[in-house]
């Protein structure tokens, strides 16, 4: 997010992160770029996993690609928002592993799932931080009980949502870091002006973190359970 708004030294904004953690674009883009290479080669053609995923992920990174475009259009920035935050989530949570063989192959692990991790992870924090430069663009204004209210709640709402997918779906942990490393952004931002939404943030950021944390203990105890099952008896 660029532009006289999104800016996080003068926007009004208590939802966005401090500048500093867009830095994360740079692992994203290594990561997406590193997942690009591999899906085209000869070898993966017919990839069940990328074939799952393909689409959802094109989808996403090129609709992203018109966010700075819209920001004086706020309510077709919203939509573009809205459909990059679900084409972004569909790509990671289908790379959910399946029945093929080689599931969870160290290859499939760092140049699909980390990287659709971390791409979800953060385009779901830029959902709410882009959501509410939009909105703010729009020239509309947090009704009572106030911004730092709405804010708060917003965080809150992200949070357990985000958490909910870390547990519900441990594809990769890059998911939840991402999101983790954008809220607890919010919250150095907000804290010394800002403490109620600040910590809001901290707070949904922490929860997303033992909520992924939780997600990947139940997953072992499943994987372990089937296992056991899937083994044969021997009389």
């Amino acid at each position: 997010m660029s532009g006289d708004y999104g800016d996080s030294r003068t926007s009004p904004s208590l939802v966005l992160p401090s500048g500093y953690a867009f830095a994360i674009w740079t692992p994203i883009y290594a990561g997406l770029f590193s997942h690009a290479i591999y899906q085209v080669l000869p070898a993966q053609r017919r990839d069940p996993l990328l074939r799952r995923t393909g689409w959802a992920t094109a989808c996403a990174v090129g609709i992203s690609g018109f966010w700075v475009w819209t920001q004086d259009i706020p309510g077709l920035e919203l939509v573009l928002i809205a459909a990059t935050t679900t084409a972004a989530l569909t790509a990671y949570l289908r790379s959910s592993p399946q029945q093929e063989t080689g599931a969870r192959t160290s290859r499939d692990h760092w140049l699909v799932r980390v990287p659709l991790g971390l791409f979800a992870g953060w385009i779901s924090v830029a959902t709410v931080a882009g959501g509410g430069e939009a909105l703010i663009a729009a020239g509309i204004r947090a009704p009572w009980p106030g911004v730092e209210a709405w804010s708060s709640a917003v965080l809150l709402g992200a949070g357990a949502a985000a958490g909910a997918i870390a547990w519900r779906r441990p594809v990769s942990f890059a998911y939840a870091a991402a999101v983790s490393w954008g809220l607890v952004a919010v919250a150095v931002r907000n804290i010394p002006d800002h403490p109620i939404p600040g910590v809001a943030a901290l707070v949904a950021g922490a929860a997303v973190a033992a909520a992924a944390l939780a997600g990947v203990r139940r997953r072992k105890r499943i994987d372990s359970k089937n296992e056991k099952n899937a083994a044969p008896r021997v009389r």
